[in-house]
C-alpha cells in the first residue's frame, strides 16, 4: 500500500480522534502545573501474543501533540508492524514532555490496539491457508471512516485487499437486479451495453444462475454460500483461463481449510474488519 497514501490517512485520522478525545484541553494534565514539562520517558508493552500493526497512526498521535505544545520528540520502536510480537514485550520507548505522553496516550493506543487486532486476526485466518494460489481478501464491511487503516491492517497480516469502495471495481450483486420480474440472464442481457464484463465480479447464488453467467465470462465470479459440494461442481464448469473465483459466507477460523483447498482463487471475509478484538498494549511513564 501507497506509503504517501498512509501517512495521509493517519494523519486525518489521528486529527479527528485528537478533537474528540482533547477537546477544549486536557484539565487534569493541566492540574500538574510546571511538571507537565518535565521530559519523561514511557514504554508501551504488549499484553498479549499478536501481529504488530499502526506505527504510523501512533507516530503521527504523538507528532500531533508535539505540533500543538513544542518540546522534545522521540520514538523508538523495538519492533515494526507485521512482525509477531509476545506477551510483556516492550513494544517502544517514547521520550516527550510529561504533557505529550498523557495527552496522546489513549489516541496512539487506541490505533494499536484496533490495527494490530485487525492484522492479528488475518493471520489466524491467513496461516490455516496452506494453498499458497488461494488469496484471503477483505471486504467493505470496515469501521466508518477507518477502511484505509483497517485494510492496511489486513495486509500486515497476509492478507489481501479486496476493492476499497464503490469506485474501483464493479461487483454486481443481488440487489442490484431491480426487477422483481426478471431472470437473471434478463437482467443480464439488459446491462449488457453499459457493461465491461471483463473487467466486472458477478455473484451468484445457485449453480442455475452461474450456468446463466458463464456464457458472459466476466473477470470473477463470487460464489455466495455455496456448500462444498456445490463450490466443487461449480469449479468444473468454470473456465478458469477466463475467469477467476471467489468464494464467500459461512466461512469462519473453524473450516475455512476446507475451502482453501478447493480450485478456487480467493476466500473475502468480512470479519477480517468487522469483528473487531482489539489486542490489549499498556503505556507507563517511567518515574
Amino acid at each position: 500500500m501507497n506509503k504517501t497514501i498512509l501517512k495521509k490517512t493517519a494523519m486525518k485520522d489521528v486529527a479527528i480522534a485528537i478533537s474528540e478525545d482533547l477537546g477544549s484541553g486536557d484539565v487534569t494534565t493541566n492540574i500538574l502545573g510546571k511538571d507537565k514539562n518535565k521530559l519523561s520517558t514511557a514504554l508501551v508493552k504488549s499484553n498479549e501474543d499478536a501481529i504488530l500493526c499502526g506505527q504510523i497512526w501512533f507516530d503521527n498521535s504523538f507528532k500531533y501533540i508535539q505540533k500543538k505544545y513544542g518540546g522534545k520528540l522521540k520514538i523508538s520502536w523495538l519492533k515494526k508492524d507485521g512482525d509477531k510480537i509476545k506477551k510483556g514485550q516492550t513494544i517502544c520507548i517514547i521520550e516527550a514532555p510529561l504533557r505529550t505522553i498523557l495527552i496522546s496516550e489513549r489516541t496512539a493506543l487506541n490505533f494499536l490496539q484496533l490495527l494490530s487486532g485487525t492484522a492479528s486476526l488475518t493471520k489466524l485466518y491467513s496461516d490455516k491457508i496452506k494453498n499458497k494460489k488461494v488469496r484471503l481478501l477483505d471486504t467493505r464491511k470496515t469501521i466508518p471512516g477507518l477502511r484505509i487503516a483497517q485494510k492496511y491492517a489486513v495486509t500486515q497480516g497476509g492478507g489481501f485487499n479486496h476493492r476499497f469502495g464503490l469506485y474501483d471495481q464493479v461487483l454486481i450483486k443481488e440487489n442490484h437486479i431491480t426487477e422483481k420480474s426478471f431472470a437473471f440472464d434478463d437482467f443480464l442481457k439488459k446491462i449488457r451495453k453499459n457493461i465491461d464484463f471483463r473487467k466486472a465480479s458477478i455473484e451468484v447464488e445457485t449453480l442455475k444462475e452461474l450456468e446463466v453467467l458463464i456464457k458472459y465470462k466476466p473477470k470473477n465470479i463470487l460464489l455466495d454460500n455455496f456448500s462444498l459440494s456445490d463450490i466443487k461442481k461449480a469449479t468444473k464448469i468454470i473456465s478458469k483461463e477466463f475467469t477467476s473465483i471467489e468464494v464467500s459466507g459461512g466461512i469462519n477460523i473453524k473450516n475455512i481449510e476446507k475451502y482453501a483447498n478447493l480450485d478456487i482463487n480467493y476466500i473475502s471475509i468480512g470479519s477480517l474488519t468487522k469483528n473487531v478484538c482489539s489486542v490489549d498494549f499498556s503505556m507507563l511513564v517511567n518515574k
